[in-house]
């Protein structure tokens, strides 16, 4: 393939073509690794197949999953693509056939005669990567999930048995509440601009659905939940689907509007509590909780829309910085403070904590500036009791990944628990890192080098107790 023409196609943005399978033996391990841990660390990303008609960094992409298997003090690795129906119908062809998010192309009638994929919105199933109800899934915004086994193979879609209705987009950022296992999610459609919060209960089945009317389709990507809300962050950003057909630009800021934060009544009394802010942006939270009657949030603040069809525009290397807002529920009003200057990004947290007053929170963090080849070069924690964050770094020219809070079988602590996230390291390669909770700034417990590039993706999650 040529890439050239796709700055995030290149440097370890590039995709792979192989799925690979790496017992111990061809894994290199140093350090010590956590002999309590049971389960599977798994990350989503996008890895193109096929030369692209049209690319937009961080929308498109075929899915590929790579996971590191976790079982008294051993581990096993092994990457597999999500066989969309997209991604098997241009293997038929040997060819790109779909186009992007932000220019959609007309499916030949050849494809379509040939039993081919008709639907033009390609279902990436590239974003993130859950297991809840004893289910695999891989996620995106823009259709159903796919349901895959252990062994990442594909099952294929996946409906929660007819909950989700033809048409229906399922987030690839839910939540799960730590009381009763429900998970939290929500759905848009395509023909509509309303938001439907979708609930489903610790073993899967759909339990409730509360509906919020929008005047447009806004672009949002994650939700908090705390103890009494659905909290979503509603900013003036839109995707028009009319102009992605036509090839023109469907992403539209209007920040004259203003953001509005939307906390939603988790027993699905419909009493929607609506704040106005100034204009702002927001891929993902931190975390959340109620306090004294008001609803404080923790989250990644982005100026405005990161993105663009336009390549080159430097939109998407704005700064991100953790920020700490507070809702107070009698008098409507917003406070939204900057809790430090880190560039962060993937914001996460010990999800025993999640909608909870906690500690600690974490994220991909970076100590010089974001370039085209290399974004966040660290691993950051932040304590929201002391104020104080540390960094590890893994190299001027690293990246690494999300990180993913794993918790301590053996206690309740947050800060006894680790950190795994996957980094690239040129002259080092790739490695699944492991820092402990607690002490971020002493550098990895153990990394398991894997002998095959892992290219940077999006959303990991640790999967406690899946096994192969």
């Amino acid at each position: 393939m040529d890439l050239s023409a796709f700055p995030y196609l290149q440097g370890n943005y590039a995709p792979i073509d192989e799925e690979r399978d790496f017992d111990e033996s061809q894994l290199r391990i140093e350090g010590e690794i956590p002999k309590n841990l049971v389960g599977a660390f798994m990350r989503d990303g996008a890895n193109v197949a096929f030369q692209p008609n049209h690319y937009v960094y961080p929308l498109d992409g075929d899915g590929m999953v790579h996971a590191v298997y976790f079982r008294d003090g051993h581990v096993e690795y092994k990457n597999r693509w999500v066989q969309t129906s997209h991604l098997m119908t241009e293997r038929k062809f040997g060819r790109t056939i779909y186009g992007s998010v932000g220019k959609l192309l007309e499916v030949p009638q050849e494809v379509i005669d040939a039993g081919g994929e008709p639907n033009p919105i390609r279902n990436t199933a590239n974003t993130n990567v859950v297991y809840h109800g004893e289910k695999l899934l891989a996620l995106w915004e823009g259709g159903f999930p796919h349901l895959l086994n252990n062994d990442l193979s594909t099952v294929g879609l996946y409906d929660y048995d007819g909950a989700l209705k033809p048409g229906d987009a399922l987030t690839a950022h839910p939540k799960i509440c730590p009381d009763t296992g429900d998970l939290i999610s929500w759905t848009q459609r395509w023909d509509s601009p309303n938001y439907w919060v979708q609930v489903f209960d610790a073993k899967g089945r759909h339990k409730q659905t509360m509906e919020v009317e929008f005047p447009r389709k806004g672009i949002i990507h994650d939700l908090q939940i705390t103890e009494n809300y659905v909290v979503i962050f509603y900013a003036p950003t839109y995707h028009s689907v009319e102009k992605a057909m036509k090839g023109e630009d469907p992403f539209v800021w209007e920040g004259d509007l203003g953001t509005r934060i939307i906390a939603i009544p988790r027993d699905g009394s419909g009493n929607n509590i609506v704040f106005e802010t100034e204009s702002f942006f927001s891929w993902h939270f931190c975390n959340g909780f109620e306090a004294g009657g008001k609803i404080v949030i923790d989250y990644v603040w982005i100026n405005s829309i990161p993105f663009t069809q336009a390549q080159g525009t430097g939109v998407e290397k704005q700064p991100r910085r953790m920020y700490r807002m507070t809702l107070d529920l009698a008098t409507r009003q917003v406070t939204n403070e900057q809790f430090s200057d880190i560039f962060c990004e993937f914001s996460r947290v010990d999800e025993r904590r999640m909608g909870k007053d906690y500690r600690l929170g974490y994220a991909t963090c970076s100590n010089r500036e974001w370039g085209d080849a290399h974004g966040y070069n660290c691993t950051g924690s932040f304590d929201f009791q002391s104020g104080e964050t540390a960094l590890w770094e893994y190299g001027e020219e690293a990246n690494a990944g999300e990180p993913v809070h794993v918790p301590n079988p053996d206690s309740e602590r947050e800060e006894d628990g680790w950190l795994m996230c996957y980094v690239h390291n040129p002259g080092e390669g790739p490695f699944l890192s492991i820092l402990r909770a607690g002490d971020v700034a002493a550098g990895p417990v153990a990394k398991i080098h894997i002998p095959g590039r892992v290219p940077n993706g999006f959303h990991a999650n640790w999967m406690q107790n899946l096994t192969l």
